[in-house]
């Protein structure tokens, strides 16, 4: 999949209002990613393949799906969302484990890749929301960068896998409330009103 090298990580937020758009459309405008060693440490938990690997591991260009459905950027606010709705919809996830997730983000892992404490209600959102709307799916289970779901609009992607806006607009409402003012909150959508249509009707 082509990356866009013209803009900052900073800069990209896919939003709610990609439904006609394809999966892989969407991909194509995310930013081109750096190079950097991902730590040992992170490796240990959150690489499918490692024994230690913690429920809703996830390979990096299936986590980069998620982000299109969820409709979030880059910033590390979003990457807590990311990584909350990924674990909470696992179907082995447990809240001793959220517990140890948090301790590790925010105490084991490196500067450049540590949540501060103020990422980690956004995490919990991001967890909450998955078990309220998308329990025992197992997203990192499903192969989200495979050609059949690249070609789906995210509007049928998003059906598909149970994912509905208005719930992810309760969320992140939620997130103004209790991370008001950041950069990756403002520029979520909250709207209450937005005319989506039924979500019950089959596209």
């Amino acid at each position: 999949m082509g990356r866009r090298i013209d803009l900052n990580w900073d800069e990209w937020s896919p939003g709610l209002d990609t439904d006609a758009m394809t999966l892989a459309e969407v991909l194509a405008t995310m930013p081109a990613a750096e190079a950097d060693e991902v730590p040992e440490i992170i490796r240990k938990y959150e690489n499918p393949e490692s024994p230690d690997a913690l429920p809703g591991a996830i390979s990096l260009a299936r986590h980069d799906c998620i982000h299109v459905l969820l409709g979030r950027g880059l910033h590390v606010q979003d990457e807590a969302f990311v990584i909350g709705a990924t674990m909470g919809a696992a179907s082995d996830i447990t809240d001793q484990v959220v517990d140890f997730f948090i301790d590790l983000s925010t105490t084991q892992y490196p500067k450049h890749w540590r949540f501060e404490a103020d990422h980690i209600p956004s995490y919990r959102l991001g967890v909450g929301f998955a078990v309220d709307n998308l329990a025992n799916k197992d997203l990192h289970l499903i192969p989200l960068e495979g050609p059949e779901w690249q070609a789906k609009t995210v509007a049928q992607a998003r059906k598909d896998l149970g994912i509905v806006k208005e719930e992810l607009r309760a969320y992140f409402r939620k997130a103004e409330l209790l991370v008001p003012g950041t950069r990756a909150t403002r520029r979520l959508d909250t709207s209450a009103q937005r005319p989506d249509g039924d979500l019950t009707q089959n596209d």
